[in-house]
């Protein structure tokens, strides 16, 4: 595996994120805070392979 494959998380984070902004925009408030919660958990998991992919 390629020592900056954890940057894939941080570009569904980022997608995840903007799914959350536009869900929002449209007053999807369950939607919204949804995919908040799944941009957190991908920006979790790619701080967590940066993490690792440093040692």
């Amino acid at each position: 595996m390629s020592r900056n494959f954890y940057w894939i998380w941080f570009l569904g984070a980022a997608a995840w994120f903007l799914d959350a902004l536009l869900a929002l925009h449209h007053h999807a408030l369950d939607r919204g805070v949804l995919a908040a919660m799944v941009a957190a958990l991908f920006l979790a998991a790619g701080m967590f392979f940066k993490k690792q992919a440093g040692r």
